[in-house]
């Protein structure tokens, strides 16, 4: 299966958006250049029929095909995602495949999420934090705001995650997540961007957006 899947990957490719997507993920020297709604069109299918000899049949020789493994997990019904879920997140390696992964990925628990909060590896990291920006935030706020606050990395993918979210939570909770930044302890960098990250959302007004500037502006502890 895995070799005929890899000619397919192959005939679909594009060279222009190969070039594309080296540029945006930096160190990823295996993609092929196959358009991720294709790959997810392919990850469904094969979801819905021979999911387990890919499984066990891919090597991971082309980004795609990584790709492709975390996209299928994501059509998988809920009780047999977890399994895959755990033998997936050693695999990730790039923002990219972390963060479509993390979109098909759903109903994990706190319990589930919290070796990945405490691990001192990137990618580990992001893929805990760009869960909690996708599903925690609205019913758990004052969870997710705990774990920012917890935070205290220096690995660029996994501080981009944090201030993503970070940035989210400003967006959804104003007022309230205004209060907390200004009282709790954040990662300096991580705050900062999250706010700059929230400064540039359509969704804020102008009001808004001035009075974060003079929270972002001022020396972190």
């Amino acid at each position: 299966m895995i070799e005929n899947l890899k000619k397919e990957l192959k005939n679909l490719a594009e060279e222009k958006y190969q070039k594309f997507s080296a540029k945006l993920t930096p160190n990823t020297n295996n993609i092929l250049g196959v358009r991720l709604p294709i790959l997810r069109k392919l990850a469904k299918k094969i979801a819905t029929s021979n999911y387990q000899v890919f499984f066990k049949e891919n090597d991971d020789e082309f980004f795609e095909l990584t790709m492709l493994e975390g996209m299928i997990i994501g059509y998988l019904p809920n009780d047999k995602q977890k399994k895959y879920i755990e033998k997936f997140i050693p695999k990730i390696n790039n923002w990219a495949i972390c963060d479509s992964f993390c979109c098909g990925v759903k109903n994990l628990t706190k319990d589930f999420l919290e070796p990945y909060f405490k691990s001192s590896k990137e990618y580990y990291l992001r893929f805990a934090f760009v869960i909690l920006l996708n599903y925690f935030i609205d019913s758990d706020y004052e969870y997710v705001i705990e774990k920012i606050s917890k935070f205290n990395n220096e690995q660029y993918y996994a501080k981009m995650a944090v201030a993503w979210c970070l940035s989210i939570c400003i967006i959804k909770n104003y007022d309230k997540c205004l209060k907390d930044i200004q009282k709790i302890e954040i990662h300096p960098w991580t705050k900062n961007k999250g706010i700059t990250k929230a400064i540039e959302s359509l969704k804020l007004t102008k009001e808004q957006k001035e009075e974060l500037r003079k929270i972002r502006n001022k020396k972190s502890s």
